[in-house]
């Protein structure tokens, strides 16, 4: 029996907004998505939906703007059905922001993408020019108007949806994983604009503390069953109820506890696991031979767009083999494009040497070998039929023999969880499962350097533990691109800061934590919620003192 089962039910409202009657939703395949939800939305509600990746939460958003129709059921807006009329109302007062911005951002200058909306509501020229000019200055885009959405970075992609939505002035917002690979002063950005929304709120998230900020009403998800439809505040007062949906974030702030709590510096990672333990000018580690070279080193490396953006300029860097590296600064600060230099999908002007060899244009065509890639977006790698096929493509690519192949395949699904998923249809996965199949698909060419880029994002508290664990295991040299201080805490003995293109800071882990000038630097507040997080550590501390009489 749940702790909550106990607790009293809230009157959310009066006035119903939706009305959602015994629906049921059933995938193309055949998968049962959603089945009889019972669900009531007031007006003014703001709503945190959560639950395991693929309870079922964006299945369920879908069906309130008639993006998907439900075979059993049916959904109201404002008291009546959401269908002819009334779901062209719907469209033009019900905003969406979808999970990819890629998804949402169609025309050739971010100015057209946010005009869109206000034309089809049939607004006048100089009344959508204004709604344009409020919608980018509220998201911090202004320069950026007239830019390809395409050429933004994933944050500032993100923000340009979200102005998509706010320039038609909407009376109901519907998020799907809002903060998803944004960096800390972005993420304070939406919660600053969401906080100032005085319509009603839904929001999917794996962000409880986000989430916590925002809303007052938690409705909880699994297998496309309503489990439970509580306060927020109830449901981040008992850790126990979380565990059993998969919802518990705790374990992020186990050692916070035993080191006096958010407000005292400390590392998160355990002093036996730092490698390297002290770093050389040079980047090389310490006391090492003079002869050994980094692994990767980069000299005066620069790398503009044929549009001429700045990727990166003047970067000096050297990662020795073996070592965790993170990768961490505001979005569009040069993270991805130096990754995509090391990789040698983009080329650039400078010294690049890999295993002391000098990466020419011939030469950096074989590094596919030497390295892998991890996506944001895993869908963006998986494009075979089954499982078995994804990971095996890799080491097909390398010529491998057939015994070697399979062998390999079976050591990575392993390795990842996901032994006895072969013949599975990847895009059936969940969220959490197709990162690790894409890890899979990496691991089985046995690369020399592993590149993640946003490896938690996305993924519900129970999936990150368990890419945590896998991400310790693996005997390789990591570069972690992230805004997760807690990933950077526990995977990098290394932090790279990130800013206008330039590295700004190349220090011990230890030592970016403890970093207070940086939110002067480039505006990245790193600890923003750890009064959030202390507040719900302290209620679940007096939930169990209550519990314990």
């Amino acid at each position: 029996m749940h702790l909550l089962g106990q607790l009293s039910r809230i009157a959310w409202g009066t006035k119903p907004l939706f009305e959602i009657k015994d629906l049921s939703y059933r995938y193309p395949d055949g998968r049962l998505a959603l089945q009889s939800i019972d669900l009531t939305i007031y007006c003014g509600d703001r709503i945190a939906l959560v639950g395991h990746n693929g309870a079922g939460k964006t299945t369920l958003i879908q069906h309130l703007n008639g993006l998907k129709h439900g075979q059993q059921g049916t959904v109201y807006y404002r008291e009546a059905p959401l269908t002819g009329e009334n779901l062209k109302r719907a469209r033009l007062e019900v905003g969406m922001l979808f999970q990819d911005p890629d998804d949402q951002l169609f025309c050739n200058t971010l100015y057209e993408d946010i005009a869109f909306g206000p034309y089809n509501q049939g607004l006048n020229g100089d009344a959508v020019v204004e709604r344009v000019r409020m919608a980018v200055e509220e998201v911090g885009l202004t320069e950026l108007t007239y830019k390809p959405p395409h050429h933004l970075s994933y944050g500032q992609k993100k923000r340009a949806a979200l102005a998509t939505l706010l320039a038609m002035n909407p009376d109901v917002l519907i998020l799907d994983e809002p903060t998803a690979n944004l960096d800390p002063k972005q993420e304070k950005i939406f919660i600053e604009l969401l906080e100032r929304f005085s319509g009603t709120l839904v929001c999917i998230s794996h962000d409880l503390p986000f989430l916590y900020t925002l809303c007052d009403r938690a409705v909880v998800l699994e297998k496309g069953k309503i489990h439970h439809d509580y306060s927020m505040r109830e449901l981040v007062s008992h850790p126990a109820y979380l565990r059993d949906h998969g919802l518990d974030f705790t374990f992020r702030f186990s050692c916070c506890q035993e080191n006096g709590g958010h407000d005292r510096a400390h590392f998160h990672g355990k002093s036996s696991d730092r490698f390297p333990p002290e770093l050389c000018a040079d980047g090389r580690v310490a006391g090492a031979a003079s002869d050994c070279e980094p692994l990767i080193r980069l000299n005066d490396f620069s790398c503009f767009y044929p549009d001429g953006t700045c990727g990166v300029r003047n970067v000096n860097l050297q990662v020795p083999a073996g070592s965790s590296v993170a990768v961490v600064g505001e979005n569009g600060a040069g993270k991805s494009t130096l990754v995509r230099c090391l990789m040698g999908i983009l080329d650039g002007a400078g010294d690049y040497f890999f295993n002391g060899k000098p990466v020419t244009r011939r030469s950096r065509k074989e590094l596919w070998r030497h390295v892998g890639m991890v996506f944001q977006d895993p869908a963006d790698q998986l494009f075979c039929p089954s499982c078995w096929e994804e990971v095996a493509f890799g080491p097909r690519q390398l010529k491998l023999s057939s015994k070697e192949v399979r062998h390999r395949v079976e050591e990575a699904l392993s390795l990842v969880h996901l032994r006895g998923y072969e013949e599975r249809i990847p895009h059936h996965l969940s969220a959490g499962e197709r990162k690790r199949l894409a890890l899979a698909a990496i691991l089985s060419m046995r690369p020399q350097v592993l590149f993640l880029d946003e490896p938690s994002a996305n993924l519900d508290p129970q999936g990150e533990q368990l890419l945590l664990e896998i991400l310790a295991r693996i005997d390789a040299t990591k570069i972690l691109i992230t805004h997760d201080i807690f990933l950077v805490s526990r995977l990098c003995e290394r932090t790279i800061v990130m800013h206008g293109g330039m590295v700004i800071r190349d220090y011990l882990t230890e030592e970016f934590e403890r970093d207070d000038h940086l939110i002067s630097v480039n505006g990245l507040d790193y600890k923003f919620k750890n009064a959030c997080c202390q507040e719900i550590l302290d209620l679940q501390k007096g939930a169990l003192s209550v519990a314990g009489g």
